[in-house]
């Protein structure tokens, strides 16, 4: 018997959960943002006008984007999986694979670096020992494991709270810093005698960053298969999200500015004189408010792993449905209805990746980030013209030429980052930093990215025909 390969088969035990509009609201902002730390690095690299510019400019010509297209086809497509669905149906099972293969590699390295991150605040400022570190990853993969195989409730109740934990310092410090208002935090635009558009430009590495804190608006959808009335939920929670994670990083940006000045010591690391949300919170509202905004960068890091746990969990079990991972990735526990193994395989990874120096990857990640994301506009572009009668409880206003504007900018932006990327040579390898290929020099990143992306298409033919054969 082979496996059933459906585009939109039933989900496989999985059980559909109320959840409120309030906790899909808090769920997307924790999968896009899960705090506003990491902009410090914009504006030190980037310059503090240019910081705010991008910050500014990226939700309408980045985000919105993809807001749009997963609210209008997570409506009409509301199945566990997501935009893997999606792409499959409007593009075909090959490139459905590639969007999933990619987003699913990068997603493993991603939840990984979470809890590295968060252990390594906590020891940078408490003291412990590399036994300790360990022990700490390993109880916090263990324990929102535990959270994830309970259901989707249970992470939405989880991921509430860690909202309002996480924002209420934000909130604070961006009054603080309006209240002490000094500098105009417009000024400079760019760092003095920085090149713009260089390899290691100004506006390269904001639009990097940048890109990467306004991205995670699709990974809601692949949970759509175990929530009631997604059609009505997500696209509601996508809007009212939209707006407020712009506000969130744009306010404490510019208050922090505005108020201290010395945008170029801004930095994630504290010392050396350099200085983080954390530090400027400790100096304009106190040791209390520094504290908590500490707690707040721990909390995000916990949090984006508890909902992309969540998250990566279905695309990978969606896969192994379709005959295109092993068949036993389908197994769904028959009291919560959650992909039980699939989420033990990405808890099973994760505990060996933190143990390995591993972080190197995580600039490879935007690359297959962005190459799955191509993919899903160019699929929401198609199935315009291939299924013009599909049902879109909410639709994107217009035809297909709206469409095709809409989806411009953020494929122009995805084609720059990959230019970028492939002539990347900041790293040098066995005594070289640069390779030719056609006669094209490309980075050691961008050989190492093209590795990662050419895995998809290389794999995909021996996964079809080895799990096909596979009894069910």
């Amino acid at each position: 018997m082979q496996q059933n390969t459906a585009t939109d088969g039933p989900d496989l035990g999985a059980k559909r959960t109320r959840i409120p509009l309030f906790s899909a609201f808090f769920m997307i902002y924790i999968f896009v943002s899960g705090g506003s730390f990491g902009i410090e690095e914009m504006v030190s690299s980037s310059g503090p006008g240019l910081t705010l510019l991008l910050l500014l400019f990226l939700p309408i010509a980045w985000a919105l984007p993809m807001a749009l297209i997963a609210s209008e086809l997570g409506s009409a497509i509301p199945e566990s999986g997501g935009f893997y669905v999606w792409t499959r149906r409007g593009l075909g099972e090959f490139w459905g694979f590639q969007a999933a293969w990619w987003w699913s590699l990068a997603l493993l390295v991603d939840t990984s670096l979470y809890i590295v991150l968060s252990a390594t605040y906590l020891q940078n400022q408490i003291g412990f020992s590399d036994s300790v570190y360990y022990l700490i990853c390993w109880s916090v993969i263990g324990i929102f494991t535990l959270v994830n195989i309970m259901g989707i409730q249970v992470v939405a109740i989880g991921s509430s709270l860690f909202a309002i934990l996480i924002i209420s310092p934000i909130v604070i410090l961006a009054a603080v810093g309006i209240a002490n208002w000094q500098f105009n935090p417009f000024t400079p635009i760019t760092p003095p005698g920085t090149d713009l558009l260089g390899t290691d430009g100004a506006l390269i590495l904001g639009l990097s960053v940048g890109l990467w804190m306004y991205s995670g608006y699709e990974s809601m959808s692949t949970l759509a298969g175990e929530i009631e009335e997604p059609q009505r939920i997500i696209p509601r929670a996508l809007m009212l999200a939209l707006p407020f994670v712009a506000l969130m990083y744009l306010l404490p940006t510019a208050a922090s500015i505005a108020a201290i000045g010395e945008w170029e010591l801004f930095s994630v690391d504290s010392g050396d004189g350099k200085i983080s949300f954390v530090d400027i919170g400790r100096q304009l509202g106190g040791t209390a408010l520094g504290h908590a905004l500490l707690a707040s960068a721990v909390l995000g890091n916990l949090a984006l792993y508890l909902d992309y746990m969540a998250s990566g969990a279905r695309p990978i079990q969606s896969l192994a449905r379709d005959g295109l991972l092993p068949s036993i990735l389908t197994g769904t526990s028959s009291q919560f209805g959650t992909p039980i193994v699939a989420i033990l395989l990405i808890a099973g990874v994760n505990a060996v990746l933190v143990i390995g120096p591993f972080q190197s990857l995580v600039i490879i990640d935007v690359l297959l980030m962005v190459a799955s994301y191509a993919l899903i506009f160019i699929a929401a572009a198609r199935l315009r013209v291939v299924e013009p009668d599909l049902h879109r409880p909410f639709k994107i206003p217009g035809g297909r030429i709206i469409m095709g504007l809409l989806i411009t900018p953020p494929i122009a932006l995805i084609a720059f980052m990959i230019f970028i990327t492939l002539g990347d040579h900041s790293l040098t390898l066995w005594g070289r930093d640069r390779f030719g290929f056609l006669g094209i020099e490309i980075g050691w990143y961008g050989v190492a990215g093209l590795i990662a992306i050419l895995s998809g298409p290389l794999l995909y033919p021996w996964l079809r025909a080895h799990n096909r054969q596979q009894p069910l």
